[in-house]
């Protein structure tokens, strides 16, 4: 469908950008089910604002919604905000994981909670066939920022509590993720080593030689913190942005936003740049079709043969070719490699001084295995190998309607 990742590079632009729900080119299973005549209610999908008109009911979910404009029928909004107080993420203060735990785990559940919450409200409201809810806040940031600790275990128990008093409403419950969750203890810069073996050269920027002086992100957080003025000012998108642009006290920065590092790149200098968490772009306006095939070949033995001195570990257990991920009508839009994480080791998109490798902020990674379950008249118990792109596919077999001939994956129930 055209998107990739949260973030992607455009080469011909040199920009990066953040998909929405423009950005998906065909039909999505909401729509689908709702040309069938299936009415439908989605609550917290991310990549979903804005809201699209549905039969039905939707509610943007994150990280993109911001808190305004993020339901369909729009009225719902103010009866959700009246109601519930309810926005689709919870505020934090930038940069706020690591400075009070207990606050920033309280606010996660709290979400999680109240997605739910809505769900159920919506529902009895609407009385739709199909009702997808999508807890983002199970993952990012709770098992990230605490893996499997209390309050992961909290969160989970509020979900499957509100699945039970689903399940009695509808004829199959299907549980899925994208991805599985696992230990994590260290986060690798792969644009650090980039720029380290010669593949990306950029200039420095204005904060990077503030910060040559002192003027660090810490120290700015600390003088927020000290007026009183994180906070307040937490919701403020293009100082957030601003804030990812600002190296920390080691020198690093971008780390959460490649538009960051790209401004500064030298483009005709560079041969590849690289996101957080595996794409990694080739620069096909100065490679020429050998030198392509050339570099990304050497890419991709280089990589998988980096090691973490100090661990005596790689950081990367394997580097695909786009071709080995992906198929269709979008290839050139997609990364030209996909590096994927080892284990305990989390593929970071920000780029320091010379540092490659630092001890993790976050306690869990995602994982490839993830979870999958149907629960139903004539499913019976046995464990399947199902692929996240079956997920669709078997949604619409349980209103016995066929995938278009352009959507991949299969049911998993004959």
């Amino acid at each position: 469908m055209g998107v990739f990742w949260w973030e992607s590079l455009d080469i011909a632009s040199k920009e990066s950008f953040t998909p929405s729900s423009r950005s998906f080119s065909h039909p999505e299973l909401w729509d689908i089910l709702n040309d069938a005549g299936v009415t439908t209610g989605v609550v917290g999908m991310p990549l979903t604002y804005p809201p699209k008109e549905v039969d039905g009911f939707m509610i943007s979910g994150g990280p993109g919604a911001p808190d305004h404009d993020f339901t369909y029928p729009e009225d719902v909004e103010d009866e959700l905000k009246s109601k519930f107080d309810y926005t689709p993420r919870p505020t934090f203060p930038a940069d706020s994981e690591g400075d009070n735990e207990e606050e920033f785990a309280e606010k996660s559940i709290e979400q999680v909670d109240l997605d739910f919450k809505v769900a159920k409200h919506l529902y009895e409201k609407y009385d739709v066939d199909f009702l997808q809810v999508c807890s983002f806040e199970i993952n990012a940031p709770l098992q990230h920022q605490f893996y499997d600790g209390e309050p992961t275990k909290k969160a989970w128990k509020i979900i499957d509590n509100h699945l039970g008093d689903l399940a009695d409403e509808f004829e199959y419950v299907v549980i899925h993720s994208d991805h599985g969750t696992s230990e994590m203890d260290q986060q690798f810069f792969i644009n650090s080593w980039l720029a380290q073996e010669g593949y990306l050269t950029r200039d420095r920027s204005f904060f990077e030689r503030l910060a040559d002086y002192g003027i660090t992100r810490d120290r700015l957080l600390g003088v927020l913190d000290t007026l009183r003025l994180r906070e307040p000012l937490s919701n403020v998108q293009t100082l957030r942005n601003l804030g990812r642009r600002i190296p920390d006290s080691r020198g690093l920065f971008g780390e959460r936003e490649g538009s960051a590092i790209f401004d500064k790149v030298l483009w005709g200098e560079t041969d590849a740049v690289g996101l957080a968490q595996g794409p990694l772009y080739l620069n096909t306006d100065k490679l020429n079709e050998q030198e392509y095939e050339t570099t990304r070949n050497k890419l991709v033995e280089e990589i998988e043969s980096i090691v973490d001195e100090k661990r005596d570990a790689p950081p990367i257990q394997q580097v695909f070719k786009k071709e080995e991920v992906y198929h269709g009508e979008y290839m050139d839009k997609a990364p030209d490699l996909v590096a994927l994480d080892a284990p305990e080791y989390h593929n970071k998109g920000g780029i320091g001084k010379k540092e490659l490798f630092r001890k993790s902020d976050w306690r869990g990674n995602n994982a490839r295995q993830g979870l999958h379950v149907i629960s139903g008249p004539g499913v019976d118990s046995a464990r399947v190998d199902a692929e996240i792109y079956d997920v669709a596919p078997t949604i619409l077999s349980l209103f016995d309607l066929d995938p278009p001939s352009n959507l991949d994956g299969t049911p998993v129930l004959d």
